[in-house]
This record gives C-alpha cells, structure tokens and sequence, in this order.
C-alpha cells in the first residue's frame, strides 16, 4: 500500500476552497489623524470598481481553464452556453468579493493614495 493516498480532483478542489489567504492590513488602513483622509464615497466606489475589474480578470482565466467539450454537465447547443457562462460569472463574481486573488486590494491602494492626494 502506496504512503500516498489517492485523491481526486474535487478533492482537491474542495481543499482549496477551504483555504483563505487574507491579505495583510495595509497602512492605508492605519491612517492616522495627520494624514488627508479621502471621501468615504468616492472610497466606497473604488472598492466596487477594483472588485469589478478582478471579477473580469477572473471570469477570463475561469472561461478558459472550462473544459470546452462539458456537455454531460452544462448540457448541449445554447442552454448548455449559457449554464456554463452563468456559473463562469458567478464563480468569477464571488472569488473576487472575498478578496483572496488580491488585485482588487492592490487597484484599491493605489487608488487610495491618488483619492487622498486630491
């Protein structure tokens, strides 16, 4: 018997859907009294803009990595598309509102430092 146990590959995924990589907080975070503080709002909305741009990002590298023959899962000719396209979407949508990737943190301190020197 092999030391290395067989897994398979929804296995695999499921581990590393467990998994959370929580970025450390930033100084942007720990502004202090003396530093310009930016508006709340215009903050609010570069937070959305960023997910929304890691959200594309993400439905472009999970629309390739599908398997393009998955008929058997998503079923055939238009539906099938639009199975696939949908939980492409809302897989993508949700891996960037739990900020993991990390795009949407680095477009947001970088937006943050420009906000704050306006």
């Amino acid at each position: 018997m092999s030391a290395i146990l067989r897994t398979s590959a929804a296995d695999v995924a499921t581990w590393t859907a467990g998994q959370t990589v929580r970025p450390a907080k930033t100084a942007a975070a720990s502004t202090d009294a003396a530093t310009p503080q930016a508006d709340p709002a215009a903050m609010k909305k570069a937070k959305e803009v960023a997910q929304q741009f890691e959200a594309v990002y993400l439905r472009q590298m999970i629309d390739a990595s599908m398997p393009k023959d998955s008929e058997a899962l998503f079923g055939e000719g238009t539906s099938g598309t639009m199975w696939r396209s949908m939980m492409t979407d809302t897989l993508a949508t949700s891996l960037s509102k739990t900020g993991t990737l990390g795009i949407a943190n680095m477009i947001l301190k970088s937006e943050t430092g420009r906000l704050k020197d306006k």
